[in-house]
């Protein structure tokens, strides 16, 4: 099947690449490995063929810092936000909205932000 990713993550993405040049990459992604496949993960096409997560490196070192951006995330609770992970912690628009909980998944997401869209 052919996949995309969700136009409002692209801008997104784009927006930091071009305000953080230098930032590194290494956690970014959109769409998921084979460990992604074999659950359910907003970085898994879904039934449209859209990809509604992007990762985002943790890289305050050349300016981008993950912790901080997930906060202001949390604070303009913007609409189109489903839900957040950074650093062990997760908000979503619907369950506690707005409201940071413990996240204790496999992966602590701290090198890098977790966005997931509507």
């Amino acid at each position: 099947m052919a996949w995309r990713a969700a136009k409002s993550l692209l801008s997104l993405q784009d927006a930091f690449n071009a305000k953080y040049p230098g930032r590194s990459k290494a956690n970014d992604g959109i769409l998921g490995d084979t460990a992604h496949a074999s659950r359910t993960s907003d970085h898994n096409p879904d039934m449209d063929g859209v990809v509604r997560a992007l990762d985002l490196t943790h890289d305050p070192a050349d300016g981008f810092d993950s912790y901080a951006f997930a906060e202001l995330l949390r604070q303009r609770k913007d609409p189109r936000i489903r839900y957040v992970i950074s650093n062990r912690r997760i908000f979503s628009s619907t369950e506690s909205p707005w409201r940071w909980r413990p996240y204790t998944g496999s992966n602590p997401h701290n090198h890098h932000v977790h966005i997931s869209v509507n």
